[in-house]
């Protein structure tokens, strides 16, 4: 007698399960297609748009464009005077002013990023020079605390000042993990992994402006100093070495103190420049702008920035026709 159960087992190729598993194959697909839609778009707007949105990021992106262009100069033109810093040089200095000023004795181009610091533009002008850049001066204006600094601007300068050669080195200087190391290498190649912080930054001041200000008056709380002798030391190394980076590239390199209310931190920093046969530039005497020339503790206002402007003018253009050799520092 046959089993009626042998009769209840389904066809070949005809598992009530193939369906299921299609479905998910094609669900799966999709969700990977629409991440990878949702990533592309977002770094495309990175790219593309974010910098004609944001005046700050449009100007990042111009002045690197510009600083990136800097050629060897040819015979018989003006020297190119490359002028780098952060928030205390674009605060500090009426840009189209000193161009104009400095017409056509020199070109002067401008390259300031907020928040960066020694080791920014330490290894961002390595990246220059390795790839071509070669301005006649670089002038790089820091204020000491910047200079002994170990921080970095992080994923931003992994995008705009570094290249591929600068990222483990300076991450073996920093001390960092493996974590942030390959997040600085991503950040290298994708604009929108870089500048997330900047895009969130940028909603957050239209959506939001006293939290923002709120937060970044928290960023920018200055940072306690060790002792005097260590602050010297770490000033004189690194002074030396950025000194060694441009004799390397035959440019010179001159040290511009910005004006501030205390008046002892940049004389270490100038004590720091001499010893080690910096050029140096420190365009404001101490006490010669009050308070009222500053718009916080650290940062010009518009008064202060015209003086401080047509101080560093006077400078440069006694420098030039001094012709003042890279290692000779100028004494005040």
């Amino acid at each position: 007698m046959h089993s009626s159960i042998s009769n209840s087992e389904p066809a070949v190729g005809s598992s009530p399960t193939a369906p299921t598993n299609r479905h998910v194959r094609l669900a799966t697909v999709a969700l990977i297609a629409s991440i990878a839609a949702v990533l592309l778009s977002a770094e495309l707007l990175s790219r593309y748009a974010f910098p004609r949105i944001s005046h700050i990021e449009g100007r990042i992106r111009s002045d690197e464009r510009q600083a990136m262009s800097i050629g060897a100069p040819a015979p018989g033109s003006p020297p190119t005077l490359l002028v780098v810093g952060n928030s205390l040089l674009l605060r500090g200095l009426d840009y189209p002013k000193i161009r104009t000023e400095m017409a056509p004795e020199a070109r002067v181009i401008r390259f300031g990023i907020e928040n960066t610091e020694y080791l920014d533009w330490y290894y961002g002008l390595r990246h220059l020079f390795a790839t071509g850049g070669h301005p006649s001066m670089v002038v790089l204006c820091l204020n000491l605390g910047q200079t002994v600094s170990s921080r970095t601007l992080g994923d931003y300068s992994a995008r705009h000042l570094f290249g591929p050669s600068e990222l483990l080195p300076l991450a073996h200087e920093t001390g960092m993990d493996a974590t942030r190391t390959s997040g600085l290498i991503l950040a290298h190649w994708s604009a929108f992994y870089a500048s997330r912080a900047t895009i969130r930054n940028f909603i957050l001041n239209l959506t939001d402006p006293p939290y923002a200000r709120a937060l970044h008056a928290l960023v920018d709380a200055p940072v306690p100093l060790p002792a005097d002798a260590e602050l010297l030391s770490t000033a004189r190394n690194r002074l030396s070495a950025i000194q060694q980076l441009c004799n390397q590239y035959g440019v010179q390199l001159v040290l511009l103190i910005p004006p501030a209310l205390g008046h002892y931190p940049n004389k270490l920093l100038a004590s720091a420049a001499e010893l080690q046969h910096v050029n140096f530039d420190y365009p404001i005497p101490v006490g010669t702008l009050g308070p009222e020339f500053f718009s916080d503790g650290s940062h010009l206002n518009q008064q202060g920035a015209a003086i401080f402007t047509d101080a560093l003018v006077r400078c440069l253009r006694a420098r030039l026709a001094n012709g003042s050799a890279v290692g000779v520092p100028r004494r005040r």
